[in-house]
């Protein structure tokens, strides 16, 4: 994990915009529109290198705990949902 406070701050930035388009209701938002978003990060996180993948994993995993559920449900599934661990993993 980043001790970078401005990697820390984007990183729970993004994932708690994620997690609005996940679990807003479909007045809040249009449906289309939340799955165009995630759908948008999944492409472009998951096109990053192996190691960068394994590094973000890695520092959404360590910031799952700051979040209040149901956000933080949807932070601990993260790495998985947009592609960022190997097969392996």
């Amino acid at each position: 994990m980043s001790d970078d406070p401005i990697f820390t701050a984007v990183l729970d930035s993004l994932l708690e915009c994620l997690a609005f388009f996940e679990l807003c209701d479909d007045e809040t938002l249009h449906p289309d529109i939340a799955v165009q978003q995630l759908d948008d990060a999944a492409s472009r996180l998951g096109a990053l290198e192996p190691a960068d993948r394994a590094r973000l994993a890695a520092a959404i995993a360590a910031r799952a705990e700051n979040f209040q559920p149901p956000y933080r449900q949807f932070v601990e599934d993260a790495p998985e949902a947009f592609g960022l661990l190997d097969e392996d993993d």
